[in-house]
């Protein structure tokens, strides 16, 4: 396995909900997981007790029990902004004509909840990742990706083309990204729960978090 940079060279930017996503093992990952599952399997609801995705491409880590893989978080390059894109869920008025009259519609809570949310785009020319790990099989999954980040229904996230390269950072591929809390110093950091491991919303633990990295080459 050898230092890698992996760049995602995009059309028009991509959605995420924080600055650690999308995860190049994830990506990875999800074609990995849809190859050995199938269409079907993968793309049904997800069980409870979905297992981390072992056995990728990349230098696996362990410490205390736990494991994780040499891939750095997401490295913006040449970026030009964000914006917040605000999304709602109301209910639906006309619907109060086909209800019982002494019904209540409660929308805090239920099938009829309002909320208001939102996602970030990030205006950039390409995402970035460093990471350790075998270069051909790693550029055969990413080939076969064509949108990365949220939104892609939407047409966000459209990557133009792939380019990996053998100058990757050992210390970015293993240090920036989130980190056990128990093997990291916390001062003046972010600590919060998040996946060491894809699928990244299953089997989180407390990890300190990296700072949003920037990359202009």
């Amino acid at each position: 396995m050898k230092p890698l940079m992996i760049t995602a060279h995009l059309k028009n930017g991509f959605i995420s909900r924080n600055p650690w996503a999308p995860a190049i093992d994830g990506i990875v990952g999800a074609v990995i997981q849809r190859e050995r599952l199938g269409d079907k399997e993968f793309c049904s609801p997800a069980p409870s007790d979905l297992k981390p995705v072992e056995g990728l491409p990349f230098e696996r880590i362990e410490h205390e029990g736990l494991w994780w893989y040499a891939a750095s978080s997401p490295i913006i390059v040449g970026a030009v902004g964000k914006e917040r894109r605000y999304f709602h869920r109301r209910f639906d008025d006309h619907r109060e004509r086909h209800l019982e009259h002494d019904k209540k519609v409660e929308t805090t809570k239920g099938p009829y909840k309002a909320y208001r949310l939102y996602d970030v785009r990030v205006i950039c020319r390409a995402i970035r990742w460093h990471a350790i790990g075998d270069r051909a099989e790693i550029d055969r999954c990413v080939s076969k990706i064509s949108q990365v980040g949220g939104k892609r229904g939407s047409g966000f996230g459209e990557v133009l083309r792939w380019e990996i390269t053998d100058d990757g950072d050992p210390r970015i591929a293993r240090g920036h990204r989130p980190l056990p809390a128990t093997l990291m110093e916390r001062k003046g950091a972010v600590v919060m729960p998040y996946g060491l491991v894809p699928p990244a919303r299953v089997h989180q633990v407390e990890c300190v978090m990296p700072e949003e990295r920037h990359d202009e080459r």
